[in-house]
């Protein structure tokens, strides 16, 4: 087969597509249009969000605020906050697996040592009996 020239490449029209044939410039338009169109929407609806969360977020504020006037220690009440968050969240993660799981995951939490500190933990030690009940 004989090699091509690089005159021969440049001589050749740009093809786009499977067949080698470009679309009318009309319907690259509406798709160029549609396409737009929906990042438009895209945009709106991420700035609706950013106003509905800061108005979540100044509520959050304002009760942060309350509770310091209250004499709760801001740091610590966020410190505390943040905790039951992250102890829900794996309370979560723990019931999404299947029941056999479920044992194996605590057996591994209290081999490591880590489990034992959560509600979930205390209740598993107490009802194995590796500790008094609290």
């Amino acid at each position: 087969m004989a090699r091509k020239r690089k005159s021969d490449i440049d001589d050749q029209p740009a093809t786009i597509g499977h067949n080698g044939s470009m679309p009318p410039a009309d319907v690259l338009l509406d798709f160029t249009h549609r396409v737009e169109n929906l990042y438009d929407e895209l945009a709106s609806e991420k700035g609706e969000y950013m106003n509905r969360a800061r108005v979540i977020r100044d509520g959050i504020a304002r009760v942060l605020v309350e509770a310091k006037d209250a004499g709760i220690p801001k740091k610590e009440f966020k410190t505390v906050i943040k905790a039951r968050q992250l102890e829900n969240r794996l309370e979560h993660l723990r019931d999404d697996l299947e029941p056999d799981e479920v044992e194996t995951f605590d057996q591994i939490r209290l081999a490591l040592g880590d489990l034992g500190d959560l509600p979930l933990g205390r209740s598993v030690l107490d009802k194995a009996g590796d500790r008094p009940a609290a």
